[in-house]
């Protein structure tokens, strides 16, 4: 017998079992059985009580799948032959009633993800409708137009309304995006990601202003710059030290068109300063860097770290929040990192994680109260991606976020179910 066979061998192999073999404690994977056929949020879960196995028993269901190592204890008949087994206590069953409630409990996550991917969706036809008009806006100050001042200020009051309000949606488009999509712009990014930290610092909205076209233009120095030194992914000495006076040109062309406040163009020059004196142009140190270029700087380098230029290298919002505050923290302002640590969650929206039963999801919302215990979008290919299940971390007392998971990892299959963004049209259900 193959349980009798895994518990001898001392294997933590799976094995099937009797369903009159469960107790409270045993974890289970439901075998052959539709998502839409049981009331149960996950058909992976540890048994918590009588209630359950007799639920598990109306539904017809005769054997499970036992998971030895995730249980806390092992099916009855497992246990040893000389030990007494425990009282399974009077069987109860759970009330229609009850029942009832696990089903809406099942639909409720399912039009909380529908809501969810609709936000998604109009906020990435925004996004895409910004890079239009920032295009726009940057040839016309490249050309040195004194109206488009006033264009890129009301453009960043949009980033703001649309993005830095909506927060939750613009991390997903910044998180699983492909370089190679439309809806890419670093620049964009900087801008919306330095505003949100911004916001959380009580900048005032003249502030927030300033702070916004800072980074919408902190690499317009590179439009001076040889585009295929920028491409280049093995730069010469010489050409990495033409690369690295974009901050300069930059800063210069903005004082130059003479209509943006020059606190912009001081913050385009200090983009690249680092708190140790290790960054560049200048070598400046602590706080004779300018706060928001100290803003912009941790902005910069995230986005960068996400979305490198190579996609095998990109690091997940994770990891890269990982990397900058484990191995970055003295050439950043600690201070504005935790800051947007705080503002991004341990679990940015968008990282993909494995959770303790095993389950693969991507974070969808994140709990500022309780960060390690993120809203998860589950992968499961039973059930339709536009029904896919939603589990806040904070509700369920058995589950936890195992390890972040690079994109690369997942499954071709994973990945088109779990991106928000893949032809999302298709799974908002116009009706």
């Amino acid at each position: 017998m193959l349980y009798g066979a895994a518990m001898e061998n001392g294997s933590k192999a799976e094995y099937r079992i009797q369903v009159d073999q469960l107790r409270p404690g045993v974890f289970i994977r439901l075998e052959r059985t539709s998502w839409f056929d049981h009331p149960f949020l996950f058909s992976n879960f540890k048994i918590k009580d009588q209630e359950q196995i007799a639920l598990i028993k109306r539904l017809g269901i005769a054997h499970v799948i036992c998971i030895p190592e995730k249980s806390d204890v092992l099916p009855a008949s497992a246990l040893a032959k000389n030990a007494e087994p425990e009282p399974a206590g009077p069987e109860k069953e759970l009330s229609q009633e009850a029942i009832d409630h696990l089903w809406e409990i099942k639909r409720e996550r399912a039009r909380r993800l529908k809501e969810k991917k609709e936000r998604i969706a109009r906020c990435e036809k925004r996004f895409n409708a910004c890079i239009k008009s920032f295009n726009s806006i940057l040839s016309k100050i490249l050309g040195g137009n004194i109206e488009s001042l006033g264009e890129a200020v009301a453009f960043v009051g949009r980033l703001s309304d649309y993005f830095v309000a909506d927060r939750e949606s613009t991390l997903h488009l910044m998180n699983v995006m492909d370089k190679g999509e439309a809806t890419y712009s670093h620049p964009m990014n900087v801008a919306v990601l330095s505003m949100m930290v911004g916001r959380e610092t009580g900048m005032s909205a003249d502030e927030l202003t300033t702070l916004g076209l800072s980074a919408l233009f902190h690499d317009i120095g590179k439009e001076q710059i040889d585009k295929r030194v920028i491409k280049k992914r093995d730069r010469t000495r010489a050409e990495e030290d033409v690369l690295r006076q974009h901050p300069v040109l930059g800063a210069r062309l903005l004082l130059d068109v003479d209509i943006f406040p020059k606190t912009v163009a001081r913050v385009v020059a200090q983009h690249h300063e680092r708190m140790d004196g290790s960054g560049y142009p200048s070598g400046l140190k602590g706080e004779a860097i300018d706060r928001m270029a100290r803003v912009v700087a941790i902005a910069d380098a995230y986005d960068n770290h996400c979305n490198h230029a190579v996609p095998r290298e990109s690091l997940t919002p994770y990891l890269a929040l990982s990397y900058m505050f484990g191995q970055q923290k003295t050439v950043f302002d600690v201070e504005i990192l935790a800051l947007f640590i705080r503002c991004l969650g341990v679990y940015p929206p968008g990282t993909v994680v494995e959770l303790s039963n095993g389950e693969i999801g991507m974070v969808m919302a994140v709990n500022p109260k309780n960060q390690l215990n993120p809203s998860v979008m589950l992968y499961d290919p039973a059930v339709p991606k536009k029904e896919a299940l939603i589990v806040d971390l904070a509700d369920e007392p058995d589950l936890r976020v195992e390890k972040s998971i690079r994109l690369a990892q997942l499954s071709r299959e994973a990945h088109d179910y779990l991106s928000p963004r893949s032809r999302i049209t298709y799974y908002v259900d116009p009706s």
